[in-house]
């Protein structure tokens, strides 16, 4: 067998056995038919029609077309070549529905539904005149014997509530390990956008089809948790907005996203192609098992790597944050806070058991989420990291380009807006070390990998802002004040300051002075500390008189 015949394999199997949990048609007849139909998806109905089993259009079929020569036996001996309209799909997925539909939805094919043995099955079809080619049920026998495709007969059942299912029920024998070609921080970039400009609701097997026309009847109707009044009015209740409301669960949303999901609305899956890219149709349970660098310690965890408890799943983004899809909480895919690092003000959280590498994606994230996500910004966001990168996960910096990539070595970004932002990811030894992620009125729009020369820290950004209004005349010196830290607070100084001055003003005649002008104007709410401490740096004195004479 070769690469390409075991790949065309594996993306109709996928879709086979998911099909015959519904419709009862054997998936190895599938497969075979398939392969014989479509000459292993090189035929030009295939290509052009993306049609894989060669079903004629009659007068009935209110679908496209696609004009097309094929050869007939009527006579059991002789072939004749002739023109026929055959049905055309906009993808494989529809191709084997309707296949399927047309078997189910004929009466002389009853011999075939529900038919568990393979030979049987062909013998069947061929009786009820699927195809004229005498020999039609000996070469789906023969096809079926020689790639092993009773294997995808054999797949087992969804998974129990809580995510642990697959989107149609079945998962695939083939069991791919996936071809990793989806880089950690294109993949992270990718939930966040859903985040960010989509409306999600949880929906049990659904991996992101707008919930718009059949997709609603579907999704009421595909799975038990669905079927549950109360899901069923919300899926109702989202049904066919403008923009339209997008279903995904929580297994579903990673699958969804690896097979290509693009919030496309024309298409039946928001543009996702089923099974496709060698990640396959499991549960939430068994795809923890597939991940590589399985632990319980979260203080090692990368960004991009899935975190799992029984029954659900979700993907950590970063700074001690989680993206899932999830009926608790908000009831959509959502942002939450991994309470293994730490709490975030603002954000629901969870606990998780256990995290891993997915093995569908590159893992271009090289730093770890090491303390607490929640914790206050390092004096002068100093904190190291070895490779002589300034800033940790998790730091508050400020953006001062307007430029963002798509992975940390791209060649051409997007335009942005500069302002505070959060360190999410490092990558050491690339062209854009930093992937930041805006804070919320930080005025920032930045959501990507940055240059390093384009990340301060937020004290030097209040540093380089309060010289550009003439408060301060030493920039330099000051910033070496904060990254010495021979006084604690001095960073959150300058940025409290940097909030309240809009310009420079006549210094105040006594620091006792200055230090009340800044209390007054809330920029400071600890006097006696500065009034006990100033001495300890040189000029300091000076500053905060400076600093009060200007709020």
């Amino acid at each position: 067998m070769t690469q390409e015949q075991k790949a065309f394999i594996e993306r109709v199997g996928a879709l086979a056995a998911a099909d015959m949990q519904k419709s009862g048609v054997l998936a190895s007849l599938t497969i075979a038919q398939a392969i014989l139909e479509s000459g292993w998806g090189k035929s030009g109905l295939t290509v052009k029609a993306n049609a894989l089993f060669g079903i004629k259009a009659g007068t009935s079929w209110k679908g496209r077309v696609y004009s097309a020569k094929t050869q007939e036996c009527y006579d059991g001996v002789n072939f004749t070549t002739v023109t026929a309209l055959f049905r055309a799909y906009d993808s494989w997925e529809e191709s084997v529905a309707d296949h399927s539909a047309l078997l189910t939805g004929a009466a002389r094919y009853k011999a075939v539904i529900g038919e568990r043995d393979y030979k049987t099955a062909c013998r069947a079809i061929k009786a009820a005149g699927y195809a004229t080619d005498p020999q039609y049920a000996d070469k789906l026998i023969r096809l079926i014997e020689s790639y092993g495709l009773t294997a995808y007969d054999g797949a087992g059942q969804a998974g129990a509530g809580g995510g642990s299912n697959t989107t149609a029920g079945a998962g695939n024998p083939a069991d791919a390990k996936g071809d990793g070609k989806m880089k950690a921080s294109e993949f992270i970039e990718k939930l966040q956008d859903i985040v960010d400009n989509y409306k999600t609701l949880y929906v049990m097997g659904c991996f992101g089809a707008p919930l718009t026309g059949g997709n609603v009847s579907r999704y009421c109707t595909n799975h038990s948790y669905n079927k549950q009044a109360a899901r069923t009015a919300m899926i109702k209740a989202a049904a066919n907005k403008n923009p339209p409301v997008y279903g995904f669960d929580c297994v579903c949303l990673i699958k969804g996203v690896l097979w290509g999901w693009c919030g496309d609305a024309s298409k039946t899956y928001g543009g996702a192609s089923y099974a496709s890219g060698g990640v396959p149709d499991i549960g939430a349970d068994t795809m923890i098992t597939k991940c590589s660098g399985l632990s319980t310690d979260f203080s090692k965890i990368v960004p991009g790597e899935a975190v799992w408890l029984k029954g659900h799943i979700g993907v950590y983004i970063g700074g001690g944050k989680v993206i899932e899809c999830s009926p608790a909480f908000k009831n959509c895919v959502q942002v939450t806070a991994c309470l293994n690092i730490g709490a975030i003000s603002g954000l629901n959280g969870r606990r998780w058991t256990k995290h891993g590498k997915l093995p569908y994606i590159t893992y271009d994230t090289a730093e770890t989420a090491t303390g607490g996500a929640g914790t206050a910004t390092k004096p002068g966001g100093a904190s190291n990291t070895s490779g002589g990168l300034a800033f940790a996960v998790g730091d508050v910096v400020q953006f001062t380009g307007n430029v963002h990539y798509t992975n940390a070595n791209a060649a051409s970004g997007k335009a942005c807006k500069p302002g505070k932002a959060k360190v999410t990811m490092i990558s050491k030894g690339t062209k854009h070390p930093y992937h930041l992620v805006k804070e919320s009125g930080g005025g920032s729009t930045v959501y990507g990998w940055v240059n390093a020369a384009d990340v301060q820290s937020e004290a030097d950004a209040a540093i380089d802002k309060l010289a550009g209004m003439g408060v301060i005349n030493s920039p330099d010196y000051w910033k070496n004040a904060v990254a010495a830290g021979t006084v604690q607070y001095l960073d959150l100084l300058f940025i409290s300051a940097a909030e309240h001055i809009t310009k420079a003003g006549p210094r105040c005649a006594t620091v006792q002075a200055g230090v009340d002008a800044l209390v007054k104007a809330g920029a400071i709410n600890s006097p006696d500390y500065w009034l006990q401490n100033y001495g300890k740096l040189q000029s300091l004195d000076l500053l905060l008189c400076a600093l009060g004479g200007a709020v």
